[in-house]
């Protein structure tokens, strides 16, 4: 197969169309990390995707959580007037400068572009931050079932008019939804209620994106037990799975592939503790996991987190080499 650009090899990896090989992509290392593998060798003057040829994803640039971004926003359920302030679709912060201009750059160069496609998750869209608010939205779902459908509606309204804004305008590769919900135990609500308060948000939402002819929604979560809930979402439209520290066999990639079959696409699946270990534990760790998915298709294979500090520069080198010889026998 002829050499393809980094667009085409994710869109043809995840999509089952086939690619010259899965593509080298891994999250960005926290700033801790980085200062240790320079100390170890990394050079300075390189990024850590120059380093090993990673491919990079670039957003969009539109910002659908609550105003101010990535605060807390505990009146949402207490104050009418609250979501007219939180969530102004007019709001120029929302939305990159020269977002248009930017994109048409990036897919001329065959980049992988995507949009976030919800503000949070279903807690954060009910202004949780800390335990009083969580509290406060659980009582809400129970005891205020009307109030809790009227804000979620409003939610997802603004959602899609801000995804047409930007879609209207821009082709994207794939839109990503972060549901932060579980505990390792199980999501810390019922899988009914999320049903009833979630699911319309990401169908109505999914609806909008499917009139962009965005091939792929992925689901994104970090840690946790959110088997239950993988179902009813899959069924409204989710197509991809990206779960991170992953620590329940359920959520485990191989689990996942036997219970939803190879028509539902994976990131991600292997151990970050693995590169803590030995080599030839780390080896049989990543081959253990990536062989039998990889023969299925509709895999990319990385970490499943963003390397730590305790993570050395020599074991995630051996780690890519590792991965990039699995690519190269095919």
């Amino acid at each position: 197969m002829d050499t393809m650009n980094e667009r085409e090899r994710f869109l043809g990896t995840l999509l089952g169309k086939g690619a010259d090989r899965f593509p080298y992509y891994d999250l960005e290392p926290a700033e801790e990390t980085l200062d240790r593998w320079v100390r170890e060798g990394l050079s300075p003057n390189n990024s850590v995707a120059e380093t090993f040829g990673l491919e990079t994803h670039y957003s969009v640039g539109l910002t659908l959580r609550s105003s101010p971004f990535f605060r807390m926003a505990p009146d949402l359920l207490h104050d009418p007037s609250a979501f007219d302030r939180h969530y102004d679709v007019n709001d120029p912060a929302r939305y990159e400068k020269d977002f248009i201009e930017r994109a048409d750059r990036l897919r001329e160069a065959g980049r992988v572009l995507y949009v976030e496609a919800s503000g949070g998750g279903l807690l954060q869209q009910l202004g949780v931050g800390d335990w009083k608010s969580f509290n406060d939205a659980c009582s809400a779902l129970i005891l205020e079932p009307r109030l809790v459908q009227d804000l979620l509606n409003r939610t997802s309204e603004f959602y899609c008019i801000c995804l047409e804004r930007v879609l209207s305008q821009v082709r994207v590769d794939y839109a990503s939804f972060y549901e932060p919900i579980a505990s390792n135990h199980g999501p810390v609500i019922s899988p009914d209620m999320f049903k009833r308060y979630a699911i319309p948000v990401y169908k109505k939402t999914i609806s909008e994106l499917e009139k962009y002819d965005v091939p792929l929604r992925i689901f994104c979560t970090t840690g946790g037990d959110v088997t239950s809930l993988l179902g009813p979402l899959v069924d409204v439209g989710i197509n991809t799975l990206w779960i991170s520290n992953i620590v329940v066999a359920s959520m485990e990639y191989a689990a996942l592939r036997r219970h939803f079959g190879d028509h539902i696409s994976l990131i991600g699946g292997i151990d970050t503790g693995a590169l803590r270990r030995d080599e030839m534990t780390l080896r049989s760790a990543i081959e253990s996991t990536v062989l039998p998915i990889l023969k299925k298709g509709r895999y990319l294979p990385c970490l499943d987190d963003r390397p730590r500090a305790d993570i050395s520069f020599s074991k995630y080198s051996l780690y890519r080499q590792i991965l990039e010889e699995i690519a190269e026998r095919g």
